[in-house]
């Protein structure tokens, strides 16, 4: 594929579309649009477990949607000069009212990578504990909800027929089991 050009169709505060021009292989003319979010900002995903062993989930309402969504909490690397495993952290405790003494590394993806540039970073935190004091964005409303772990998969499936899931819950269980990090 040869790229001809690229240009930046809509600039918003947090969001860039953007356009580029092409040549397939085959010599077909294209146009791809795509979105870039948060300047290349990463993100962080943290699938925490309670001493319980107890999955930490939250239910967040979200713009694009107008409704709530189940997902794990998450949010983006994007205090200067801060590392990833301190931006899980951070995010977790922000959103949850968690203290994660432990963040394990589980892997890294790229989002929607046919329709976005967007990446982060999965985590495992476990152990965590609820120390208070979480302090979300104004914007956000979460609920926090905590679920078994043996139940997750059977929980995530009921949930889904009423509200929408990310599928980030589910995506990072079987690496978690490969790992050894988990058994259901």
């Amino acid at each position: 594929m040869k790229i001809i050009g690229t240009k930046t169709v809509f600039q918003g505060e947090y969001l860039k579309v953007k356009e580029t021009h092409f040549i397939s292989e085959s010599g077909v003319k294209g146009t791809w649009e795509y979105i870039e979010k948060g300047s290349g900002i990463p993100f962080v995903v943290i699938f925490a477990l309670t001493r319980d062993k107890e999955v930490l989930l939250e239910k967040i309402y979200r713009v694009p949607f107008q409704e709530q969504v189940l997902e794990l909490p998450s949010g983006m690397n994007d205090m200067e000069g801060e590392s990833e495993v301190k931006a899980a952290k951070r995010e977790l405790f922000e959103e949850t009212g968690y203290q994660a003494k432990t963040i394990i590394p589980v892997f890294k993806c790229s989002v929607s990578p046919a329709t976005s540039t967007h990446e982060g970073s999965f985590y495992f935190a476990p152990d965590v504990e609820y120390v208070g004091g979480n302090r979300t964005d104004e914007v956000e409303e979460i609920e926090v909800i905590k679920v078994p772990l043996k139940e997750l998969v059977n929980y995530v499936q009921e949930q889904g027929k009423n509200m929408k899931i990310s599928d980030r819950i589910l995506a990072i269980v079987p690496i978690l089991q490969v790992k050894g990090l988990i058994k259901l």
